[in-house]
């Protein structure tokens, strides 16, 4: 533990990152100086009327900050440097991904003024349920709630699902029965923590294979057209979820949904349309799971979900409209 660290932020809306961010800096100092932004550091944002008053973000801070029972400062800063390029009592400078820059600047500003350079202590990001970071803009824009919570449906638009029409990964092309034997070849030979069917007739051919996945996401329908044998692939599981799903959108309680479904083996009986359900899957399952889902008219898809394909679809997440 350090004796002085320094912190500075806007931290409208305070929420749970918010949160993530101090309690670093108290945990990680004896002393902890906060900077916040005003008003006249703010002007030339376009939004700058909603962010709410300095005097309501620092009483917020104050709140919070007097439960760790350790000396601190709030106080107020005009540029993104504060006093951190000035003091000498200071030693460490918390920061995220996004202030690496700003913090790096910092140092080699204090190395000319011959101070000696900040340890530079990383918070990692607080991700909302959809597995977006946590932003006081989209609190504002009411797609979530300071815990996170998702508030809004996501629509694709036209450009979006022409995008998506091309594999997302690997594809497996040729006959149907060649091909479901070739994927589950594959899915044994790369050793996958967990493997996750979305679509009816993908489940089907698992399970008739003898090879049951973990989960299961399925609507009772096949290029829209209902099937007959849906209480086949769904009566091997014992845990079954409801989701009501309309077609082209990620409703906001799907995510909660799947990721209470992907917690155990299960299946998840959509009313509506499981299509757009590979986005929330991807991005809510572990590392090393597989993700089948069928390519009409070419053949079966499997995406081996890591953190570059979750970064990938968080971006195109964001790229969806909301309602």
């Amino acid at each position: 533990m350090c004796n002085t660290v320094i912190l500075g932020g806007t931290f409208d809306r305070f929420h749970v990152g918010h949160e993530a961010f101090l309690d670093k800096a108290f945990r990680s100092a004896k002393k902890v100086l906060i900077g916040l932004t005003t008003s006249d550091m703010l002007k030339k944002i376009v939004f700058q009327n909603s962010i709410w008053p300095y005097e309501r973000r620092k009483k917020i801070i104050e709140e919070f900050a007097k439960k760790y029972g350790k000396e601190f400062l709030i106080f107020p800063i005009e540029d993104i440097f504060g006093p951190s390029i000035e003091r000498e009592d200071l030693d460490a400078i918390i920061a995220t991904e996004e202030t690496r820059h700003t913090c790096e600047r910092i140092n080699h500003m204090r190395k000319r003024k011959e101070l000696k350079p900040l340890e530079i202590i990383f918070v990692p990001y607080v991700y909302s349920e959809d597995c977006r970071i946590i932003s006081s803009s989209r609190i504002r824009n009411e797609e979530i709630d300071r815990q996170g919570k998702v508030l809004v449906d996501y629509l694709i638009t036209k450009r979006l699902k022409e995008e998506l029409r091309t594999p997302a990964s690997k594809i497996f092309e040729g006959d149907n029965v060649t091909v479901t034997k070739d994927v589950i070849d594959y899915v044994k030979e790369e050793k996958f923590d967990s493997v996750i069917c979305i679509g009816d007739e993908v489940s089907r051919d698992f399970l008739d294979n003898g090879f049951k996945p973990k989960n299961i996401i399925v609507d009772g329908k096949v290029m829209r057209k209902s099937i007959d044998y849906l209480d086949k692939i769904l009566k091997p599981y014992a845990k079954k979820f409801n989701l009501k799903n309309p077609a082209g959108m990620i409703s906001k309680n799907t995510w909660i949904i799947v990721k209470d479904a992907l917690k155990t083996e299960s299946a998840v009986l959509v009313k509506g349309e499981e299509d757009l359900l590979v986005i929330p899957s991807l991005l809510l399952a572990k590392n090393n799971t597989a993700i089948i889902y069928g390519q009409p008219g070419r053949g079966k898809v499997v995406v081996k979900i890591d953190d570059e394909k979750k970064e990938i679809w968080r971006k195109r997440l964001a790229e969806f409209e909301t309602t």
